[in-house]
């Protein structure tokens, strides 16, 4: 007997994104990932303290130098028509200021940093990872909590490789930051969890 064959799914777009999760939804967070509507599940507490630990002076040297803006997630950046992401921290600088939008940024930012989690690690090095990069983001942060590293990666247009890794003993430097020194010691530090 021969097994009927299954529908094709209809890969979801940017607007279809827009239209299932309208602005004043507080509820369930979510990403579209290659056409495809992910569901996000809660950050831990380490990964919710390093990423404002790292807002703070990141955010304050950004403003004191005045190169730009930085966001931290819950905002949504439509990198492609397939692919809108809720970075958790993103710059954009001064000369890309134009992608910014009441609701969304619409195109690349400079820098992104993704936490990497259980249940976020794989799509984030996987399929987001050469996403941004094939859609002009400068630089992505990746966050190893266990291994306490931040790994920048950064290429050509198209792929991305890892240019520089940090210990949580470093300070952490970027050319798409310019300016900005964060030392990750006390981050590090402050996102170990509570017992």
């Amino acid at each position: 007997m021969t097994q009927p064959k299954a529908k094709p799914r209809a890969r979801l777009t940017n607007a279809d994104y827009v239209a299932m999760t309208p602005a004043e939804n507080s509820g369930a967070r979510y990403q579209l990932i290659n056409g495809e509507l992910i569901e996000m599940s809660g950050a831990s507490y380490s990964h919710q303290v390093f990423l404002f630990q790292l807002f703070i002076p990141l955010g304050t040297q950004v403003n004191a130098l005045g190169i730009g803006e930085i966001f931290g997630a819950p905002y949504d950046v439509h990198i492609d028509e397939f692919n809108t992401y809720q970075p958790d921290l993103l710059f954009v600088s001064n000369e890309r200021r134009h992608i910014l939008g009441q609701l969304a940024a619409a195109g690349a930012p400079d820098v992104v940093v993704e936490i990497l989690s259980d249940s976020t690690r794989r799509r984030d090095l996987n399929e987001k990872l050469p996403i941004y990069a094939a859609n002009g983001v400068r630089e992505v942060w990746i966050v190893d909590l266990d291994a306490a590293t931040v790994t920048i990666h950064s290429g050509d247009g198209s792929t991305f490789a890892p240019i520089r890794t940090f210990a949580a003993s470093d300070t952490l430097t970027s050319d798409a930051v310019p300016g900005v020194a964060v030392d990750l010691a006390p981050i590090f530090a402050r996102a170990q969890p509570a017992r």
